[in-house]
């Protein structure tokens, strides 16, 4: 087995491992936003690669952008919402110190490993484009609290 694929099984493992200590109801709560933004993440991948803004290598298993989708992303989501939900300055903060090692030294250590490039697109951009996606994160988990909320004033008997 080669680095690469070694690598990207190994991050996924320990990202699938680090849930158990957030707990069946951290996951329950908050699964919902995370794998509708893993999905949408995947989507933009998609159409990103086909535009040329960045790539993920492909190896004869398996796609790169995959094991980091179903790994480390949506893991580092349900992490970010458990910790900062509720929180705007916290989620802002460590959105963006996670946001700035992935756009930075992660994106140098993806070209290195050959798992990854930006194309067409700058480090900055795609800084600029997790950030938003983050948001969306946050704005996902939002609304679906609000929407449980309003079903619970709903069934309270007056």
């Amino acid at each position: 087995m080669n680095r690469k694929i070694l690598f990207l099984l190994s991050n996924m493992v320990l990202s699938w491992i680090s849930l158990l200590f957030i707990g069946k109801k951290g996951i329950s709560k908050y699964g919902i936003a995370s794998l509708l933004l893993t999905i949408m993440m995947q989507a933009q991948f998609a159409v990103a690669t086909k535009n040329h803004w960045l790539w993920f290598y492909k190896t004869r298993f398996l796609e790169g952008s995959i094991p980091f989708h179903i790994g480390p992303y949506l893991a580092s989501c349900l992490w970010m919402l458990k910790l900062t939900f509720g929180k705007v300055k916290s989620f802002l903060l460590v959105n963006s110190v996670v946001n700035f090692v992935l756009a930075y030294p992660g994106v140098w250590l993806f070209q290195k490993l050959r798992i990854a490039e930006l194309g067409k697109m700058k480090r900055s951009q795609y800084f600029t484009f997790m950030m938003i996606n983050g948001l969306l994160l946050y704005f996902i988990q939002y609304v679906l609290e609000r929407i449980k909320c309003s079903k619970r004033l709903r069934n309270v008997k007056w």
